[in-house]
Parts: structure tokens; sequence; C-alpha cells
């Protein structure tokens, strides 16, 4: 869901840490009202605010991560076989005896995912789990959470709103606006729910310098909806638009845009990105 739709609110909630104005939920049979404590003792969780609250920040991070170990009541020497692989896993070997208050945002979020995993839990509930991390990073906590589910047999729900990774992740997903669950299904659901949707893909051999221009004279044209994306590389330019109907706007597209070294105009199924916002009623950031 988009930033404010409530996802964060809805965690707190499922890990006991806000009690619902009204509902119930259960998480691995346990209510998260009348048993909290047994659903703690199951769940691993990662708060979202990139460890500001998380985390003891005048403490190092090896002795904030042997701290939450103990309230979990993991052996000693077990603990440290987990931390040891996980930092060097997550690549913060180098830093983890360093105060939390000296950590970058990238090594609060790496911090808080090991917490999540210390006591070896059955359910994940991880909070944007790549916020505030480089690329390889940010892949290699993917890599993690996919292998977790499927070697480890884990259950993992998370909050985001970076389509591509919901998409490489997600088995199924819920789409979550001002509050409310509008839509719960599998990304391919999704797509077909906004099967009518017309996206055309347009692909030119051009110079950056000319994307303005081709920008306005499709906007100027009565069958173009609105601009979805535009991609740029050294001489490439690609540009997603919804139009309203497809054997008027590709030859419309094509004759408006023929001064240019046109490579390719064609329709597309839209991107998981662009049902999510279409059914948010998010207008699309070009």
């Amino acid at each position: 869901g988009p930033n404010g739709a409530g996802k964060t609110t809805y965690t707190k909630m499922l890990v006991t840490l806000l009690i619902p104005d009204e509902g119930e939920a259960w998480i691995d049979g346990f209510s998260i009202l009348k048993e909290p404590v047994e659903v703690r003792k199951r769940v691993g969780w990662m708060m979202g605010e990139t460890g500001g609250r998380a985390l003891y920040w005048r403490l190092s991070g090896y002795d904030n991560l042997m701290f939450f170990a103990r309230l979990q009541n993991v052996p000693k020497d077990v603990a440290k076989r987990r931390i040891n692989a996980m930092i060097k896993f997550l690549g913060l070997e180098k830093d983890i005896h360093k105060l939390v208050m000296n950590y970058s945002t990238g090594m609060r979020v790496k911090l808080m995912l090991i917490r999540a995993l210390i006591h070896n839990p059955d359910i994940l509930i991880l909070d944007e789990p790549t916020l505030g991390l480089d690329v390889e990073s940010a892949r290699n906590v993917r890599m993690l959470l996919r292998e977790l589910v499927d070697r480890a047999k884990k259950t993992i729900l998370f909050t985001s709103h970076n389509m591509q990774e919901v998409e490489m992740l997600c088995d199924r997903m819920a789409v979550i606006n001002r509050g409310k669950i509008i839509f719960l299904g599998t990304p391919r659901e999704l797509r077909e729910k906004v099967a009518n949707m017309k996206v055309v893909e347009i692909r030119l051999v051009e110079d950056k310098g000319v994307l303005e221009d081709i920008i306005k004279k499709l906007e100027q044209l009565p069958v173009v909806n609105g601009i979805l994306s535009k991609e740029v590389s050294e001489r490439n330019i690609v540009i997603r638009v919804l139009v309203t109907d497809y054997f008027t706007a590709i030859p419309e597209i094509t004759s408006t845009l023929r001064e240019y070294n046109i490579e390719s105009v064609q329709r597309m199924l839209p991107t998981l990105e662009e049902a999510f916002l279409k059914l948010a009623g998010t207008e699309p950031r070009v």
C-alpha cells in the first residue's frame, strides 16, 4: 500500500503492540487479544522505522542482539552461532561491536532483521525489510527471505510499497489503502483485475535531450490518457502510456513521432506497479 495506508499499524496489531479497535486475528492459532504471550513466542518482528525505537543506541550491535536473544530464552552458545552466521551473510562483521548510535540507516535495518531471526521463529512479520539498504544488501536480504520460505519453511508477512520487490518475493499479496484491504490474491490475479488497462510501450533510439518534446506531443494526443512511466539510458528512451484504444493509439503515436528513430510501439500488459496504482486510485509519478 502507499505511504499512510495503514501497513505499519496493521503489523503492530498482529504482533500485539497495538490493540485493535474492533475485530480479531489469530497467529498460528493463538488470539492476538487473548493470548498475546503465545503470539510473541512464535513471531519475529522487524520494525519499519529504521531502528529509531527498536534498538538500544548506547549498546553495540552485538550487545543488542545478545540482549534480545536472552529475552527470547535462546541459549548463549546458540545465540552466538546464529549471530556470527547472520552478520557474515549481511556484511556486518566489521561493525558489529560499534555502538548503534554510530550505525548508518542500512546497518540498523540489517541489525533489526537479525534481531527478528535470533530466536528462529516460525513466523516473520517484517515492516519494509529493505528500506534504507543499498542495492547489494537489499538483494541479499531478498535472497535470505526467499530461502527462509523455500528451505526453512518459514511463513513471512512483509509490508512494502516496492512493487518490484513484491512481485519477486510474494506468493500472495494484499493491497491496503486508507486502512482497508482492497485486494487479496496473487500478483497475477491483481493484473487480471485491471485487465481493462490499455498500455502502450514506446521504444526510441534517441538522446535524452528530446524526451521533453516527445512527452509534450504524446500528451496532446486525445487517445493518450496519461504517461505511466519513462526510462532514459544513454541512447534509448522507453515510455509507457495509458490509451483509450489500441487500434487507434498505435498508428497515431507512430505517426506523431515519425520524425524520431522509433524502435517499437506495441501493446503491453500493465506492470504490477501500474496495476497497484490503478487499484489504489493513485496517479503514477513520472
